[in-house]
């Protein structure tokens, strides 16, 4: 594990990061699973004005190295969302840190289930952490579906 990493709340200028980190991530490890309609709104809905609107409207935090942002995850509710590590820290111990963070913030903040939309990528890291898969589903970005697994993880 990667020492000196601090979680924080992602802020304005922390879009343009933001979105880079998690478009490079996605290039390498979800376009293989999506068609051209499908990678033209997932470029869109990261886009950096998107995630400036994210960052005002969820709760977004990163993962940070001496001003380098390493990962992100957030929480729509109570929804899982945005939840990506930079590929050069990928197996560092990054994702479950931010992930139990985001799940300590939940309880904290009296949510007792979060759920999120596994890609077949990530399916494997969120079984491994006790998550349960619901159903297979398909879920609606500006009217593209994406097909996912929906998944739950009771926190009381």
């Amino acid at each position: 594990m990667i020492q000196h990493i601090k979680i924080r709340r992602a802020i304005k200028s922390d879009a343009q990061d933001l979105s880079k980190l998690i478009l490079e991530n996605a290039n390498s490890t979800l376009l293989p699973h999506y068609n051209e309609e499908q990678w033209a709104v997932f470029t869109k809905y990261y886009s950096i004005e998107e995630t400036e609107k994210k960052i005002k409207e969820w709760v977004f935090f990163c993962a940070d190295i001496e001003g380098e942002i390493a990962g992100a995850v957030a929480l729509n509710n109570n929804f899982v969302v945005g939840f990506y590590t930079k590929l050069a820290f990928l197996r560092k111990g990054i994702g479950q840190m931010l992930m139990k963070h985001i799940e300590e913030y939940a309880s904290q903040n009296d949510i007792s289930e979060l759920q999120l939309a596994a890609s077949p990528e990530g399916l494997e890291f969120y079984l491994k952490h006790d998550w349960k898969k619901i159903k297979a589903s398909i879920f609606y970005h500006y009217g593209v579906g994406f097909e996912e697994t929906l998944m739950s993880k009771n926190l009381k």
